[in-house]
């Protein structure tokens, strides 16, 4: 690993983490007005936190969807639409994350994000990552009582995608590369073989570090149990495994904690990070780059997404304070 001070990161029982039935968003996240961030997508849970504010209660902030969208996805785009008309709507491009980069940043940069609702469920990994890098680069009282929320799937379906397109490191995550050293690859392992196996191919790592989600720390135990099977599967495909280690797939702070561990020992190396379990734990992986600027964290784009059957809406959410995330309360 490379040589450098070590990032510090605060128990997760300092972070005030609030675990509440995705039912009782209505009471527990939209108990007074407030400004909402969020990203509507074909699933049903993208809507779910923005349809949950009590009748009268309309809120302003920012809708993010995707250019082209489907017809389901359009349907979802229209129902927030008519439960929050002052919601400006913005467009993001799939195949070009330049642009998306930059209408992220141009769009919250123009907000007032105090005491602001983020739904970050529906965000694609690597949209989550960029805006998680302009929340960290946005002033602290311009953010000042901000809350992600997180609805987490009940079902997943198999497949997820379709085949994968590209392999690209994440815009503002790019690390620092040096030709003369190895590369070691460390893949959060998730419910998509052939999105890792993608990544392992076109990153051909020497030192091959692979996570599992905890089961402890799983969204259900369905879901962990597809998760280990993926896991032992992939694992067995490859020779080249230095170690293995677990995470939570609902802690972001647990999780950047856990790579700082699992990252500790090892010879100098090109770091690449590859999140694809949860979207708590890909926050829990922005927040070790971010404290780590030489590690780079990477994004498989897929053709298509198997939409009609993609999730179900979980019953649980997930609740956490933005300034607390970032260690800063």
């Amino acid at each position: 690993m490379n040589k450098g001070k070590q990032a510090s990161f605060p128990s997760i029982s300092t972070v005030g983490t609030l675990k509440i039935l995705t039912s009782e968003l209505s009471t527990k996240v939209w108990a007074r007005d407030r400004p909402l961030i969020n990203r509507i997508s074909f699933e049903e849970r993208s809507a779910q936190v923005a349809l949950a504010a009590p009748e009268g209660r309309s809120a302003s902030g920012l809708t993010f969807v995707s250019n082209g969208r489907s017809e389901k996805a359009q349907a979802n785009v229209e129902s927030i639409r008519l439960r929050h008309p002052a919601l400006k709507q913005v467009e993001l491009f799939l195949a070009d994350p330049l642009a998306t980069a930059a209408a992220i940043s141009e769009a919250v940069a123009g907000e007032d994000l105090r005491d602001a609702l983020i739904d970050v469920s529906s965000f694609r990994r690597e949209e989550l990552l960029m805006l998680l890098e302009v929340l960290r680069t946005t002033k602290p009282e311009r953010r000042k009582g901000c809350d992600l929320v997180y609805v987490s799937a009940g079902k997943m379906s198999d497949p997820l995608s379709g085949n994968v397109t590209q392999c690209r490191s994440v815009v503002g995550f790019a690390g620092e590369i040096w030709p003369s050293r190895p590369t070691r690859l460390v893949v959060l392992m998730g419910f998509e073989i052939p999105r890792a196996r993608a990544i392992i191919e076109a990153y051909e790592p020497r030192y091959l570090v692979l996570g599992m989600g905890r089961e402890s720390e799983s969204m259900s135990k369905e879901l962990f149990e597809r998760n280990k099977a993926f896991f032992q599967e992939l694992k067995s495909n490859y020779d080249n495994v230095e170690n293995t280690f677990e995470f939570s797939a609902r802690e972001p702070l647990s999780v950047a904690a856990e790579l700082t561990e699992a990252l500790s020992k090892g010879a100098q190396s090109n770091v690449v990070l590859a999140p694809l379990h949860t979207k708590l734990s890909t926050i829990g992986v922005g927040l070790y780059a971010q404290a780590h600027r030489e590690v780079q964290v990477c994004y498989a784009e897929v053709g298509a997404y198997n939409e009609e059957t993609y999730s179900t809406t979980g019953g649980d959410s997930y609740v956490f304070s933005l300034s607390e995330l970032f260690g800063e309360a």
